[in-house]
């Protein structure tokens, strides 16, 4: 694995000072449940992202998240860069294993014995001995055939995940891209319930597939993917980065129009009761990685978020709820 020089540490303690940053200690977070150990599994509502990074850029970018405080990072099996992740963990990690949480996904219309390969290479490429969040990616494999896309291969794969839980190597454990009728599959074996549903949420997307409320119902925390859009395709004028809206409120408050499309969510996440977890954005630049998580220092008025919300771009990118 070959890298590129990061930032020194006086660079980065620059950005820290000149933004601020709150230490990791007072970044808010949400519980989840508790592990096989009875332990509270408790998660960030900030994590880096590592999507469409390449081993080199995901240890990159993690090497410069770590050192800007972040303690939560995202990633998985299909991402194709868990020895980069596991890199950064080994190199640049500096504080004890378990102030580390570290989220990842096995591919979702697997057997049991499948299941229980991924999680291996998983914990092989990350070189860590649990990992705290274990989600199965998809209700079905990404071509939703009916062999790995029916309610018994969600289930088969459920239990096979609480098989992972109960022997410590998960932390917790939970699923992705699952409308209600999937949520609905698991539930009805499950021993041990999914504590999250990471679906793409951001504004203008709405409720993509009627899935918040199904999540407040059970109690599982909905979490978004995707929260400044990057997958979708849009108008300048509608960017959640730096788009009319989002910077106009974002002057308002000094800060920049993704500092406000994180906001928005996490907001959401900071209400009793909610159960919206955060956000995992992702940046190779470590000025944008640090503004990524300077979001606690000023609150969205409930004009601005009802504004906000009632946005329709960009929008969200229905599907999930094709897959049988």
């Amino acid at each position: 694995l070959k890298t590129r020089r990061s930032p020194t540490m006086a660079a980065i303690s620059l950005i820290l000072t000149g933004l601020g940053l709150a230490s990791a200690a007072n970044i808010p977070t949400v519980t989840l449940g508790k592990d096989v150990y009875g332990k509270d599994v408790v998660m960030p509502l900030v994590g880096a992202g590592t999507w469409q990074y390449n081993d080199t850029v995901a240890y990159e970018s993690l090497c410069k998240a770590f050192a800007l405080n972040y303690t939560f990072v995202d990633t998985a099996n299909v991402y194709g860069n868990e020895a980069g992740v596991g890199k950064a963990i080994k190199d640049c990690w500096k504080r004890p294993r378990s102030e580390l949480f570290v989220m990842t996904k096995i591919p979702g219309g697997l057997n049991s014995s499948e299941v229980a390969a991924a999680h291996k290479q998983n914990m092989d490429l990350l070189q860590l001995e649990y990992v705290d969040h274990l989600m199965t990616h998809f209700p079905g494999d990404w071509e939703a055939t009916p062999e790995r896309s029916s309610p018994e291969r969600r289930q088969e794969e459920w239990l096979a995940l609480e098989k992972i839980y109960k022997s410590g190597e998960a932390r917790s454990i939970g699923i992705s891209h699952y409308v209600p009728r999937h949520i609905d599959d698991v539930l009805k074996v499950a021993t041990v319930r999914p504590t999250v549903n990471q679906v793409e949420y951001h504004i203008g997307s709405g409720d993509v597939d009627g899935v918040i409320s199904k999540c407040q119902t059970e109690k599982i925390f909905f979490m978004s993917f995707s929260s400044l859009c990057g997958p979708c395709t849009y108008e300048p004028k509608d960017s959640l980065i730096n788009g009319d809206l989002v910077t106009k409120i974002g002057k308002a408050h000094n800060v920049s129009g993704a500092q406000v499309s994180l906001r928005w969510v996490v907001q959401q996440a900071l209400t009793e009761g909610s159960y919206i977890a955060g956000v995992i954005p992702k940046s190779n630049n470590a000025e944008h990685i640090a503004s990524n998580i300077d979001i606690f220092g000023f609150e969205l008025t409930a004009s601005e978020m009802a504004i906000l919300s009632n946005a329709t771009k960009p929008e969200g990118q229905p599907g999930d709820g094709d897959v049988p």
